[in-house]
């Protein structure tokens, strides 16, 4: 397995551990969720709206970080103090389209 293949299933994880958060959390003004960066060693929380959490779930290929948890396979789309928004580049978005057909 190479090293972006474990970093997408470990995103993999973490998004729907974050996405089963959402549905079971009610109505709340920021969401306590775990960085989507794909390290296994990493369960740092970042604090979204819900809104924010939807605008990065609207892309596929995007993930909510904590800052300065990007990998040099990722573009980073925004930053902010409290997270980041990147998207898979390379094999990364190629193994994650490929987990999502």
């Amino acid at each position: 397995m190479t090293r972006e293949q474990r970093r997408a299933e470990n995103e993999a994880v973490f998004r729907a551990g974050n996405e089963a958060m959402v549905r079971n959390v009610g109505d709340v003004p920021t969401l306590p969720l775990i960085c989507e960066c794909g390290s296994a060693d990493c369960f740092d929380r970042i604090h979204v709206t819900p809104e924010e959490y939807q605008a990065v779930r609207a892309h596929p290929a995007r993930f909510v970080l904590a800052t300065g948890h990007e990998d040099a396979n990722e573009a980073v789309i925004d930053e902010f103090d409290r997270y980041s928004v990147i998207e898979k580049t390379g094999e990364g978005r190629a193994i994650l389209e490929e987990q999502s057909q």
